[in-house]
């Protein structure tokens, strides 16, 4: 099979799910329309737009013949990888459950000090608070500076009986946490991020449980530190 028969199988491939994602019916959209009408909906093909449309480009240089009946374009082996890649990642994107592991959360009720053992002990940054089955905040070391730099006196901080609760009181309105299903897609956990950015808000972490209900078990939690390997995942040369 050609580099250009290769292309256009997975091109084809693309085309399909677009036209899934756009819910369209309409034989006359264009696959630059498709994209236009899927990128509502789809943060894949928000990420992947510029390659998208380059590649809509290419197709249309291939599907010019010559009057011999050969294409008029040849694409590049990498081309065809990164095509073949995309189409790929866009059928099957990894998920959020890809991050699933044990979370260390804490109820309301619970007292500081004995939270603070743990901190020092795992090195905790970002720690879910429940009351109950219900979720209350993040708390944050930082929250935990703010608390500890309010009630000390003479420079000793005082924890007596503090109960986690109390300390949720210093977590700042721009200090957040988001939910996400565990088969959501890190395109949407991406996302996230970069929306709460803008937002000028400090998303401290994603949770993820089954259905993105904060009130089922966590499953998994999701900060800044784990973007570098969010974006190596959904890298189409590394998938």
């Amino acid at each position: 099979m050609s580099n250009s028969e290769e292309f256009m199988d997975a091109f084809s491939e693309i085309e399909k799910y677009l036209r899934r994602q756009a819910k369209s019916s309409d034989k006359y959209d264009t696959f630059y329309r498709l994209i236009d009408k899927a990128k509502t909906c789809s943060p894949a093909v928000r990420q992947y737009e510029t390659d998208l449309r380059e590649l809509g480009d290419l197709r249309n240089a291939i599907t010019h013949e010559r009057t011999d009946g050969h294409p008029i374009a040849e694409p590049y082996s990498a081309t065809v990888s990164l095509i073949k890649s995309i189409a790929r990642i866009l059928k099957n994107p990894p998920k959020a459950r890809s991050f699933h592991k044990d979370v260390f959360k804490v109820m309301i009720h619970y007292k500081l000090e004995k939270v603070l053992e743990d901190i020092k002990e795992n090195s905790y940054s970002q720690i879910p608070v429940y009351d109950g089955e219900e979720y209350r905040g993040i708390l944050t070391t930082n929250a935990i500076a703010r608390f500890i730099s309010d009630i000390s006196e003479d420079g000793i901080a005082m924890f007596g009986n503090t109960e986690v609760g109390e300390v949720l009181e210093h977590v700042e309105e721009s200090e957040v946490a988001a939910f996400v299903g565990s088969d959501d897609d890190l395109f949407k956990v991406l996302e996230k991020f970069t929306e709460h950015s803008k937002h000028r808000k400090k998303l401290e972490a994603i949770i993820i449980t089954s259905n993105a209900d904060p009130k089922k078990e966590p499953l998994g939690i999701i900060t800044a530190w784990d973007i570098p390997e969010i974006l190596e995942r959904i890298d189409p040369v590394n998938y």
